[in-house]
């Protein structure tokens, strides 16, 4: 039989054991009508027949073993497992209906994976819908009294936001914070992915039980190229290659691509598996147009050193913010609102367009904004630039080009200063937050706090981040919170047309003023 392609170990003097690659795809598509039936949404299809499961087909004929588990809409939940080499061989078993969103579930197919092909590298490729940072929600909180404080407060639905007020008569705070001294009412309508602490939850559940660490992780999905998300895997894996904006589904067709060169090459380093597949999924992306991204390529025991160097920044931020001389906190403060304004934005609210009020910054870019002001004698300047080097090279490509949701918008990932996400609520002192916010700010407050996680992500409480964003919206007078609505997740049109007109006869271009949506929309997708 043929020799199966397989990875060069992570120390090269140090043999690991393996002779192939097992690649296990966690595919959580069962609250979304869109993903399961891509890339017709208006009918569904048996499992076999899956635009996925047929890429997959490919992907063993390259020589690499498979196991997915893909729970559908209005189904049920499937293990689908292909040997090397042997692509009629695909067995699939119906796992009645599993709940992807536990970590149980993850780690229990790792182990399943790894106890079919205990000599394979493992490389894992998590499908469906990203959003960067993710809480762990205890809905054992969500009764009235608890989201009112035994109604001390009071939240009103509006249109585009919901606020919370003190109630008539109850002693009101002086001034709002999104460290809420109630449980948040917020949140989405749709069951989530697994949470940002569940996922590192699952790995770690794994490993303990015999699974080897994932070679690479393949967030193959939006917004995953977080610093939040980044550092709280890596621990349990070796590379990572995500996306910081959206990643238009295409439902697993470059995976063939990816492995085909693995093939080729015979060996490969875990670096070059996870660079490919950025550069796969890239590809048909610019070379159809209108379907901009921006892909990056991250070893993962590098996350330590990054979340040192935005601990150092946020440390220089409080600083300025809190001068020995009050009076001159204002003018500390203009500058690092307009660094952070300016800073290239990643969509979290109800448009596609790429500036604030959106919620997730480049933190590249805000380390390059932060260089155009002047702080004086507070090294500012010197954590900037140290953490800027920190994040040098993990971007791996980034367009310049009109997403075809909303031909007005032109998305520019050029700038080489480009890196990684990182959730900056409010960047313009508003008073407006994406409702991830109570969770996040709620994380080094005691066990047992409104709005604290059960397990909250050691980013959080490892660094002063969410001490400088308290800090920086210090007595705002206003407080809402963006409704979580259901997600969307724009998809590869590959029946797009670029070259005719919007919204001609007979194209699949959308209208101006992104008419041509795939789906509904989350603040976080």
């Amino acid at each position: 039989m043929k020799r199966l392609a397989r990875l060069q170990p992570l120390n090269p003097k140090q043999a690991d054991g393996t002779d192939s690659v097992v690649f296990a795809v966690y595919a959580p598509f069962g609250t979304d009508a869109v993903l399961s039936r891509y890339p017709d949404a208006t009918s569904g299809v048996p499992i076999h027949r899956q635009v996925l499961v047929k890429a997959l087909q490919r992907v063993a004929a390259e020589g690499v073993h498979v196991s997915a588990l893909i729970d559908l809409f209005d189904d049920d939940s499937y293990l689908v497992e292909i040997p090397a080499l042997q692509p009629r061989a695909m067995r699939i078993t119906s796992a009645w209906k599993q709940d992807m969103a536990s970590p149980r579930a993850l780690a229990g197919f790792l182990r399943r994976t790894h106890a079919v092909h205990p000599c394979s590298a493992l490389v894992l490729a998590l499908e469906g819908h990203g959003a960067g940072y993710l809480p762990e929600v205890d809905a054992a909180n969500l009764t009235p009294e608890k989201t009112t404080s035994n109604g001390d407060y009071e939240w009103t639905f509006g249109k585009d936001d919901v606020r919370v007020s003190p109630s008539p008569g109850s002693p009101a705070l002086p001034m709002f914070s999104a460290v809420l001294p109630m449980f948040s009412a917020v949140l989405p309508a749709v069951k989530l992915p697994l949470s940002t602490s569940g996922l590192a939850s699952a790995l770690r559940l794994a490993q303990r039980q015999g699974v080897p660490r994932p070679a690479v992780i393949h967030f193959n999905n939006c917004f995953n190229l977080s610093v939040e998300h980044l550092h709280t895997v890596a621990p349990h894996a070796d590379f990572a290659t995500g996306y910081g904006n959206y990643n238009f589904f295409s439902s697993g067709t470059t995976y063939p691509n990816v492995f085909r060169r693995l093939g080729r090459a015979g060996v490969a380093t875990r670096e070059a598996l996870a660079q490919w597949f950025a550069d796969e999924n890239h590809r048909p992306l610019a070379a159809k147009g209108n379907h901009p991204t921006i892909g990056g390529v991250v070893r993962l025991a590098r996350m330590r050193e990054i979340a040192q160097c935005i601990d150092v920044l946020a440390g220089a931020l409080l600083a300025a913010l809190r001068p020995a001389n009050a009076a001159d906190r204002p003018a500390a403060l203009a500058k690092i609102e307009a660094a952070v304004a300016n800073a290239k934005k990643y969509d979290s609210v109800p448009d596609y367009a790429l500036v604030a009020p959106d919620q997730l910054s480049d933190l590249g870019s805000l380390a390059a904004e932060l260089l155009a002001h002047d702080f004086g004698a507070v090294p500012v300047h010197a954590a900037a630039t140290a953490l800027g080097n920190a994040l040098a090279g993990v971007k791996r490509y980034g367009d310049v080009d009109r997403p075809w949701m909303d031909l007005t918008q032109r998305w520019d990932f050029s700038d080489p200063a480009l890196a990684m996400n990182i959730f900056l609520p409010d960047p313009q002192r508003k008073g407006v937050w994406d409702w991830r916010a109570p969770f996040y700010l709620a994380s080094k407050l005691p066990a047992g706090s409104p709005n604290r996680e059960p397990n909250p992500i050691a980013f959080l409480t490892g660094t002063r981040w969410i001490d400088f964003v308290d800090e920086y919206h210090k007595n705002l007078a206003a407080f809402s919170l963006l409704p979580a609505l259901a997600p969307r997740f724009p998809a590869f049109k590959a029946k797009f047309d670029p070259k005719g007109p919007p919204g001609q006869p007979g194209t699949d271009r959308p209208p101006r003023g992104g008419g041509g949506r795939d789906a509904t929309r989350q603040s976080a997708d």
